[in-house]
């Protein structure tokens, strides 16, 4: 019935037959195995095919870009890239790192090429890889219209006062980028110039790191001229640059009338005892710094003194760097003492670093003498301080009664001793509200004083933390019960004299009523302090919770306004007890983290 037709006469060649095949295989399976892989163009018969090549070489290239490795990388597969990318703002390499690539000036042709498309690029990371002469040019003039970039990172690399004029001229066209980091170059004097010239114009640039270049006496006094005109940076790195007194005293002046920044770094920078005046009369007017890092610039007992003298009339010192500045190394407290003082009596700073300080049981006693009355100091660093059993027995004195202190650093004390420990512990047992503590568990009774303090910081925690959300609780209900505004905006019903609290409705039973703004304020009173069950605010507390809730002024604060007021402080609530993070804290961290 069917016609027997035969393979050949269709004009197909014979398929190999099973045996065949697997046979031939296994001959050529070795070499094949870790031979290149195959080109797919000589496979492509239709136009899905070429599609999905094309995909995959643009996305080949892609990673090769991610990477830096542009060597890897032809012309045409780099115009592909950036035809595919055109027109749809891509995300693809939002955040390029190009650290340690030694970057040559072909890649750096590739690198503006990309800068100048439409692929969004926000990070751009390209410290040490010794940039400098046209490479560098070639990156800068290519950045100078690019509209994406804003933090850009050029430390460790070759940049000399050639590269920042360049650097200059691109600050004054570019208008997107926040953050600038040119740490350890060598621009000196001249380069200052330059940069400095372009930020009196420029009102993008909010971070600036500077640090270790070869700025000198002349390259602070243009920074310090910039400083009196630009009022957009906030972060500025000027540490390691041998500004010497004259520059310190220029930049100090520019602080006066400087109203935009907020943190200033000025560490190794040899200002001693006269530096620190310089810098501490400019604290007494500036209301914006907040950050002040005065790290090893032997200021001594005198500097200290000054600075704690004009903190007194500072509001908004936060946190105050003086690690490894040879306080108290004759043995004198006087400058320790003009800092216990400051600490009792006002409300700044609220962290402060003093690593590397010969601070002893003596200048202990005097730093922590007055501490129990301080409520705003949140975290101090006494690591490596020379401090022994007496000094922590004032430290532990001084804790039974604190009630505001979040962090404590005592690393690298090893005259503390067991019984140093012991005491912390006990301590610990009545402070309520360290969260944090930094110490060196070197002795064989480590583990039992270690649980317990553990314990104590978890139980704080947890303590701040009910704390907080029962005076929220009692915020809402003294809201509702005794705010006239609230009141007011409560419906009025038939039959009632006064405002009432609504509860929930059906359409088959009538609106219940509470009539709680009828009750005596007494029985008010009582059950408002019902709220904290546990017993966690004092009365005092609970009382100005209630008068802060009557009050119409309250009306739209926030919770960080509210909880200060209430309670005299506010400490976020988080995992990192370092609040306030220093050098002594990052070590190896990039330029980037610095500040």
């Amino acid at each position: 019935m069917f016609k027997k037709v035969s393979i050949s006469s269709l004009g197909l060649p014979r398929s190999k037959s099973l045996n065949e095949t697997s046979s031939s295989s296994k001959k050529h399976s070795t070499a094949k195995s870790y031979g290149a892989p195959l080109s797919l163009d000589r496979f492509l018969t239709n136009e899905g095919h070429r599609i999905v090549a094309s995909f995959q070489r643009v996305k080949q290239t892609q990673g090769h870009v991610q990477r830096g490795h542009f060597h890897k990388v032809t012309e045409k597969d780099f115009d592909d890239l950036l035809k595919s990318c055109k027109g749809t703002a891509t995300r693809a390499f939002e955040t390029l790192n190009y650290e340690y690539l030694n970057l040559s000036h072909h890649e750096c042709k590739f690198l503006a090429k990309l800068l100048k498309s439409d692929v969004i690029v926000k990070t751009l990371k390209l410290s040490r890889n010794h940039l400098a002469g046209t490479p560098l040019k070639t990156l800068l003039k290519a950045l100078r219209k690019n509209t994406n970039v804003k933090v850009l990172d050029l430390s460790y690399n070759l940049i000399t006062d050639t590269e920042a004029k360049w650097l200059g001229k691109l600050l004054k066209k570019n208008k997107t980028i926040k953050e600038l980091y040119v740490s350890f170059n060598r621009i000196g004097s001249d380069g200052a110039k330059h940069l400095s010239k372009a930020l009196e114009e420029n009102t993008t640039i909010e971070r600036l790191s500077l640090e270790s270049n070869r700025l000198d006496v002349q390259g602070g006094c243009y920074i310090a001229s910039m400083l009196k005109v630009n009022n957009t940076i906030k972060h500025i790195h000027l540490g390691s640059n041998n500004l010497q007194l004259a520059g310190i005293k220029e930049i100090s002046n520019a602080l006066k009338v400087n109203s935009s920044l907020v943190s200033l770094s000025l560490d190794v920078n040899n200002l001693a005892s006269e530096g620190a005046k310089s810098v501490s009369e400019a604290l007494k007017t500036n209301k914006t710094l907040t950050h002040l890092y005065l790290p090893r610039n032997n200021i001594g007992d005198q500097g200290l003194k000054y600075l704690s003298k004009a903190l007194l009339s500072n509001t908004t010192m936060t946190y105050l760097d003086l690690e490894y500045n040879n306080i108290n190394k004759d043995g004198s407290i006087e400058g320790i003492e003009s800092m216990g003082k400051l600490l009792e009596s006002h409300v700044v700073p609220r962290a402060l670093n003093l690593t590397n300080n010969n601070v002893g049981n003596e200048g202990c006693v005097a730093l922590f003498s007055g501490i129990h009355k301080n409520k705003t100091l949140e975290s101090i660093i006494l690591s490596h301080c020379n401090i022994g059993l007496d000094g922590t027995r004032a430290i532990s004195k001084a804790l039974k009664d604190n009630d505001g202190l979040q962090n404590l650093s005592l690393h690298r004390n090893s005259e503390m001793g067991v019984d140093g420990h012991l005491e912390l512990a006990q301590a610990l047992e009545k402070n309520t509200s360290l969260k944090g503590i930094q110490l060196d568990y070197n002795f064989t009774e480590w583990e039992t004083i270690g649980n317990s303090i553990h314990q104590s910081l978890t139980r704080n925690h947890f303590l701040q933390r009910e704390k907080y959300n029962v005076a929220c609780r009692i915020e809402i209900a003294a809201r509702i019960m005794l705010n006239v505004s609230v009141k007011q905006q409560l419906p009025p019903f038939p039959g009632n004299s006064g405002p009432i609290l609504l509860m929930h409705s059906t359409p088959d039973s009538p609106r219940k009523k509470l009539e709680f703004t009828r009750l005596p304020f007494e029985i008010q009173e009582q059950i408002l302090f019902a709220i904290d069950s546990n017993h966690v605010l004092t009365n005092l507390q609970l009382i100005t919770i209630i008068k802060w809730a009557m009050k119409r002024s309250t009306l739209g604060k926030n919770m960080k306004e509210f909880l200060t007021e209430t309670l005299s402080t506010y400490y976020p609530l988080t995992n990192d007890v370092r609040l306030w993070p220093t050098e002594a804290t990052d070590v190896g961290g990039s330029a980037m983290e610095r500040f």
